[in-house]
């Protein structure tokens, strides 16, 4: 009796392991999902994707991890992705249960500083422009170029506020308080008040613009405020200020576009001079305080103005005024300081606080360098489309 209550007791074991051993079942994978579809790394840069897989409890969490370039970004197999060059790579997450594939496009940067430790005359910089030959160059207290190899410094501890290059190539500085200098690459030839009708020897700020006539504008300053804008035409020279219809005196920025007109900023107002007629847009006649704060000026391809000012970026068609904000856009700070527009239409804004961001008429995108907060006080896109920066900390290339 005693072996027959053994056997049963075994029984009643095996069959317990028996049951408690049964496989769970298997949940198929039903799909997966990248939380972003593209991402900017800088060169030697890294950053790990996550994937979500559905559902929740599928069984095999597996993934394969693909690069369509691993020259321009590499991919590990735990989603860690290197950028290696400058370029774009489509980074491909594939589940071990039904190959099912999510892809996220890598934008890999490249960011190359110039320092005074390279040869730049010094920081911070100011302006800056690029000439018909490519060549780079940058003002603050002195004047800097660049062709490519190396560095070259102009006019020592003269202060530089402003750059333009004209269509014979010919680089004109405004300074701050010995006039404007032009240099022919040859001749160096100084204009202020003494020596001409120039209205002032301080200009302002990135406020020098050429227009398609070659007529070169600046907007210039005394000790204690703006004077308006002086005008030479290769002969003589001509001022303006509010009392020809100027909205205020004090100019920030100045732009010419296609049709000959000429924009003038300024912290009262935007103005337009067709070169007979005056027209000015204030906050009272177009309903925006930000017409008041305007600091610089970009017109693109379809000659729509874009004004950078202190409190966001205003738009303008012609007929209809856009703002943009922090509260309504993707800036993630203020004030704007420089503009710029590449071939695409992108618009390249530079902020004082934020870094760079790019608005391609829907999205917008910031960029820094390795996390260092670049002010550029002044954008120059070259041929190839690369963005340089003249920033409070030296001059910043980037390929992206």
């Amino acid at each position: 009796m005693k072996k027959t209550v053994l056997n049963f007791a075994c029984i009643a074991f095996i069959l317990c392991i028996i049951v408690s051993c049964e496989q769970t079942p298997i949940v198929q994978t039903a799909g997966i999902v990248l939380p972003k579809t593209s991402v900017l790394l800088n060169v030697g840069s890294k950053d790990t994707l996550k994937v979500t897989i559905s559902p929740s409890n599928a069984t095999n969490y597996a993934v394969t991890w693909v690069s369509s370039d691993t020259t321009v970004a590499r991919v590990n197999a735990d989603g860690i992705v290197t950028g290696v060059k400058h370029g774009s790579s489509t980074i491909t997450a594939i589940t071990v249960d039904g190959k099912y594939k999510a892809s996220c496009i890598v934008y890999t940067l490249k960011w190359t500083k110039y320092a005074i430790a390279n040869g730049l005359a010094n920081n911070p910089l100011n302006c800056i422009a690029i000439d018909s030959v490519g060549s780079i160059w940058v003002g603050g207290s002195s004047v800097s170029k660049f062709d490519g190899s190396g560095w070259s410094t102009y006019l020592d501890k003269l202060g530089i506020g402003a750059i333009a290059v004209d269509k014979q190539n010919n680089k004109w500085f405004g300074t701050y308080g010995s006039g404007i200098i032009k240099f022919d690459g040859t001749n160096w030839t100084t204009y202020n008040t003494s020596n001409s009708g120039l209205t002032d020897n301080t200009i302002n700020s990135n406020a020098i613009a050429i227009d398609l006539n070659g007529n070169v504008w600046a907007a210039t300053s005394n000790s204690m405020s703006g004077t308006g804008v002086s005008v030479f035409n290769g002969t003589n020279w001509k001022g303006y200020n509010s009392t020809n219809g100027l909205a205020y005196n004090l100019v920030t920025s100045i732009a010419a576009d296609a049709q000959g007109n000429k924009w003038f900023s300024t912290y009262k107002g935007v103005s337009r001079f067709d070169g007979t007629n005056w027209t000015s847009y204030t906050s009272g006649s177009i309903n925006t305080d930000l017409v008041d704060n305007v600091t610089c000026i970009a017109i693109d391809a379809q000659g729509i103005k874009w004004f950078g000012t202190t409190v966001g970026l205003l738009k303008f068609d012609g007929t209809n005024w856009t703002t943009y904000t922090i509260s309504n856009s993707g800036l993630i700070c203020n004030p704007i300081v420089s503009i710029a527009i590449d071939k695409q239409g992108n618009k390249w804004i530079g902020t004082l606080a934020g870094g760079v961001t790019k608005f391609d008429g829907t999205n917008w995108t910031n960029y820094d360098y390795d996390k260092f907060i670049i002010i550029a006080r002044g954008i120059a896109i070259d041929m190839q489309g690369n963005k340089w920066l003249a920033t409070d900390d030296g001059v910043f290339e980037l390929q992206d």
